[in-house]
């Protein structure tokens, strides 16, 4: 494994990506956990209009990367859509510094802050038409080292952005990322895209974010023609289709969950529980910790586990951990209780798309859409819900609610036999009614 991680380093251009990658990754987390603190005590906005913004940068980014995906997969030019990206969130967050009226931040939320979102996904677009690596294994490991420097920056970046947040306020802490994004373009900037790339991107996995879902896949055409098509097989039982959706709808749910705790977290530690910035910094950092073994482990040994019985066992966890929280006293029960959320994120991120693939196995690019669009249709719904749900029930109720998402996720997933069920109910309530003499 060393030899492999020494090869990696005498690819050219290599360490600017990894370099880039980390300055990128120290950016979004730097911002992301403490996005909705910005809105609730610099802006003054509430809970609804926190959740109409959190939702409106989601979708924006949604819109952003579906277009830079597509016009690059088209054209063979991600240099140019990446640095355009980074520099809008650059200049978003600068803006942030200064701006506090809503209407104003909802633009530039959409405008900026939206589109440089998309180089998350676009980054690791150009890493493929960047490195001139001809061997497949090897760019799959490069892609995947550079995943891990990814989720890395996940570990620590939220403590660090607590203590710049501590000592220079949304005023620094913006302007740091802010930084960070503009030196990943100047890295950017000073790489070429190589003859010897592949120029087709693949989905990029990272701790840290719940649910994955800010990265876009797109399904290209081959640039050769492809081989006959082997003879058509009979189309797939009803019950198929149906285990199929039943799965699109349940990782949607379990998307939304996630992402609605990524916003509502902050907040509740800091204003439900009285804690401090660095206890929600400790509890990010702590879930993408956990999650970089998981994610191993899992990847290791996927081929051999059975996928529906993993993802229905993470909507059953999920469900332990909304009670845990919303039942928590206090801070020191809520920092344990991330590892549960790690394992949600590991085994979504590492099972979920397999699975959706071996239930489609001749329509892979739709497998993979169905499991992306289901993470993504989740993000952009969690601002709205959330914010609602924080106005009218609280924090506690709110994640009660997301409980019951999760729980919906898990009937979906086990899909019990209800008609069976229902029977023997019913014949039970007979037995009883009218005992045996």
């Amino acid at each position: 494994m060393n030899s492999r991680f020494s090869s990696l380093t005498r690819i050219h251009s290599f360490m600017p990506l990894a370099g880039a990658t980390l300055m990128l990754g120290i950016a979004m987390s730097f911002t992301a956990p403490y996005l909705s603190l910005f809105g609730v005590e610099q802006a003054g906005m509430t809970p609804l209009r926190l959740g109409l913004f959190m939702t409106l940068i989601a979708a924006s980014g949604v819109v952003a990367s579906a277009w830079a995906g597509k016009w690059s997969d088209r054209h063979g030019h991600h240099r140019g859509l990446l640095l355009a990206a980074l520099i809008a969130a650059s200049l978003g967050f600068l803006l942030l510094c200064f701006v506090r009226n809503y209407t104003t931040l909802l633009v530039i939320g959409v405008a900026f802050l939206g589109a440089g979102g998309s180089a998350m996904s676009m980054v690791f677009s150009f890493a493929r038409a960047a490195l001139p690596v001809r061997d497949e294994a090897e760019r799959a490991f490069a892609l995947a080292t550079l995943r891990t420097v990814l989720s890395m920056a996940w570990v620590f970046g939220p403590s660090v952005g607590a203590l710049v947040l501590a000592a220079a306020g949304f005023y620094g802490l913006f302007l740091f990322a802010a930084a960070c994004f503009a030196a990943c373009g100047a890295i950017v900037w000073r790489i070429r895209e190589s003859p010897a790339g592949d120029p087709h991107s693949a989905p990029a996995h990272y701790a840290g974010d719940p649910a994955s879902s800010l990265e876009v896949t797109t399904v290209t055409e081959p640039a050769e023609p492809p081989p006959p098509a082997p003879p058509r097989t009979p189309r797939p039982a009803p019950g198929t289709q149906r285990q199929i959706w039943r799965s699109v709808v349940a990782l949607t749910l379990i998307g939304l969950a996630a992402n609605a705790t990524m916003i509502v977290l902050p907040l509740y530690v800091v204003h439900g529980l009285k804690g401090t910035r660095l206890d929600v910094s400790i509890m990010l950092g702590l879930g993408a910790f956990l999650e970089i073994p998981m994610m191993l482990a899992l990847g290791a040994r996927g081929s051999t586990l059975n996928k529906l019985n993993w993802l229905a066992a993470c909507a059953a966890v999920h469900v332990v951990y909304f009670v845990a929280v919303a039942a928590a006293g206090t801070i020191n029960v809520l920092i344990p209780m991330q590892a549960f959320n790690a394992f949600v994120v590991a085994v979504t991120s590492c099972l979920g798309m397999t699975y959706m693939q071996n239930l489609m196995p001749r329509s892979p690019g739709a497998a993979t859409a169905l499991f992306f669009n289901a993470s993504r249709v989740g993000s952009i719904l969690s601002g709205v819900l959330s914010g609602v749900l924080v106005a009218g029930l609280g924090y506690r109720g709110t994640f009660l609610v997301c409980g019951c998402l999760a729980l919906g996720a898990l009937i979906l997933f086990a899909d019990p036999p209800w008609k069976r069920i229902a029977l023997r109910l019913r014949d039970g309530w007979e037995d009883w009614r009218h005992p045996v003499q």
